[in-house]
């Protein structure tokens, strides 16, 4: 459940969508899944979904890249193009 904003140096909390901007980030993990017969275990990937929420001011300014299975803030430069990490 989203709290708040995505920004670590925010604090804001997240109360309605028609302010800011909504992440939904898709990542696959390596986890033990049961196999076709009792006891026995399959490593296979697994889809993990998370959603993320930025507010309005850190949207304007900032987005949200997966970075090894987490996700990290990233300051846009005026261009548009990642520039340095936030958090």
């Amino acid at each position: 459940m989203i709290s708040k904003c995505a920004n670590p140096a925010c604090s804001v909390p997240f109360h309605y969508l028609r302010d800011g901007k909504l992440f939904r980030m898709e990542y696959d993990t390596a986890q033990q899944a049961p196999g076709p017969e009792f006891g026995e275990a399959d490593t296979r990937p697994v889809r993990k979904v998370e959603h993320f929420w930025l507010c309005g001011p850190c949207s304007l300014a900032m987005t949200l890249i997966m970075n090894g299975g987490k996700a990290e803030t990233v300051a846009l430069e005026p261009s548009g193009l990642p520039h340095t990490r936030a958090s």
